[in-house]
């Protein structure tokens, strides 16, 4: 794997984390601005409190879909294609995956550092 590879992964792993920053301060305004309970507070009950969550990943979702169709003008055409409607859908989806997602691509992006480590010759000196 070349540098620019490298390069292009890094950029996009930062573009999404930017992406899902945004998305999650746009997710807390909204539920700031709502005055309802059952949105932002814990439920007691278990089916209530999934549907809960169920609205918090949906708000999610569309707010990580419009924080990417907001932001896609200003996306590098070398990371991906801005204003292409499938990339904002797919941005959305991925700015909106919370700390499970950002586990893994923080395993896949250590992993990918070790690997690229392995394969550099070693420098005597």
């Amino acid at each position: 794997m070349g540098a620019m590879e490298s390069d292009s992964i890094t950029s996009f792993v930062t573009l999404i984390l930017s992406l899902s920053v945004a998305t999650e301060r746009l997710v807390e305004i909204i539920k700031g601005l709502l005055p309802y309970a059952w949105l932002s507070e814990k439920q007691t009950e278990p089916a209530r409190e999934r549907q809960r969550k169920t609205r918090l990943q949906l708000m999610a979702v569309v707010a990580g879909m419009a924080t990417a169709w907001l932001s896609s003008s200003y996306v590098s055409t070398d990371v991906l294609e801005a204003n292409h409607s499938f990339h904002v859908i797919v941005l959305g989806l991925l700015a909106s995956g919370g700390s499970g997602f950002w586990n893994s691509v923080s395993t896949y992006t250590l992993d990918l550092k070790n690997s690229q480590q392995k394969l550099m010759p070693s420098k005597e000196t």
